[in-house]
């Protein structure tokens, strides 16, 4: 039996000629064949991870916490925040916003993963229905940042301005006219 032969390692053949030398580092095992979902976990469990890209993203309407699709941002982290500028009723349930105008509108700015910007993009009907721009935006408590806002395309000459800049004001202001009217029916 021979004592001095070793057992081969992965991708060396056994051949002591290719073993690394010195402080080289071993290649990581190869992962590339799986899902990428699956091979971003394994990689994060292992500290093989690059940090994810993350964006920020300003929400006045129904991304807003607590507001019917704050879902499609489950991990998104929030912050109260502020931009001047007019958002408008669509008619459609949503807001729309515009840049131009002095109105301070309220949002938050989130802060979400790759997965999670590509959920408010389906949402918004990026690029068809809402466009994205970069925009300054006004932290509550202080500072600013630069955040994406999503703007609509084809806005209706008649959409009416939704004058208080708050859209979860306005909202539950018009279900409560509505609650009234159907109880004088």
């Amino acid at each position: 039996m021979n004592i001095n032969r070793r057992r081969p390692r992965d991708g060396d053949g056994g051949n002591p000629n290719n073993r690394k030398k010195g402080n080289e580092k071993m290649n990581p095992i190869e992962i590339q064949h799986l899902p990428p979902s699956v091979r971003r976990r394994i990689e994060k469990a292992v500290g093989l991870a690059k940090p994810e890209p993350e964006h920020k993203v300003f929400v006045y309407g129904t991304l807003l916490s607590n507001e019917c699709n704050c879902d499609r941002a489950p991990r998104a982290r929030r912050q109260r925040a502020w931009t001047p500028g007019t958002i408008y009723d669509t008619g459609y349930g949503f807001p729309a916003f515009v840049k131009r105008g002095r109105t301070r509108i309220k949002g938050e700015v989130l802060t979400v993963n790759e997965d999670g910007f590509k959920s408010m993009d389906r949402l918004e009907g990026y690029p068809r229905l809402y466009r994205r721009e970069q925009i300054r935006v006004h932290l509550v408590g202080g500072g600013s940042v630069l955040a994406w806002v999503y703007i609509m395309n084809a806005l209706r000459a008649d959409a009416p301005v939704i004058e208080g800049g708050d859209w979860v004001a306005y909202r539950k202001a018009k279900d409560a006219e509505r609650r009234q009217a159907s109880e004088l029916k």
